[in-house]
This record gives C-alpha cells, structure tokens and sequence, in this order.
C-alpha cells in the first residue's frame, strides 16, 4: 500500500478524470498511476511514456520487452 495520497475517480475534478480515462478507460485504476491523481499531467505522461516503450517499433520484441521490465523490477525488489 502506498503512503501518496490518491484521489479515488469519484472524487476527480474534469483534469484528472480525463486523465484516469486515458490511463484505464472506465477500469479500476493501479495504484501505480494512481499515485499520480496529485499531478495528472504526469499521469498522462506515465502512461504515454509506458505505451511507447512497451508498444512502439522496436528492434526488442514485446516478450523482451517484458522480460527486461521483470529483470529491473525483480532487482529492485518491487512487487509489480
């Protein structure tokens, strides 16, 4: 659980329910862009920041990808 304050979607002004939109569509929200309802310009950039490098032309296939982001998490000891 997180210790950053995160507005629930049912409190978000018009900025930050747009975000929330972007981010998941009408689904639940992670905490790990939820931690961003403080700033949602940066949510909206994490998330974009995200899809390009998971998604975009690349010479790393998406499994590499994947494998380098576990890689990173696993040495960082994050749950994600």
């Amino acid at each position: 659980m997180t210790w950053i304050p995160i507005i629930p979607r049912a409190k978000a002004d018009s900025e930050l329910a747009a975000a929330y939109r972007e981010a998941s569509g009408e689904q639940a929200v992670a905490n790990i862009l939820g931690v961003h309802s403080l700033h949602p310009e940066v949510l909206v950039r994490h998330v974009r920041l995200y899809r390009e490098l998971m998604f975009a032309d690349s010479e790393l296939s998406r499994a590499e990808r994947e494998t380098v982001a576990i890689a990173v998490s696993w040495a960082n000891e994050c749950v994600y």
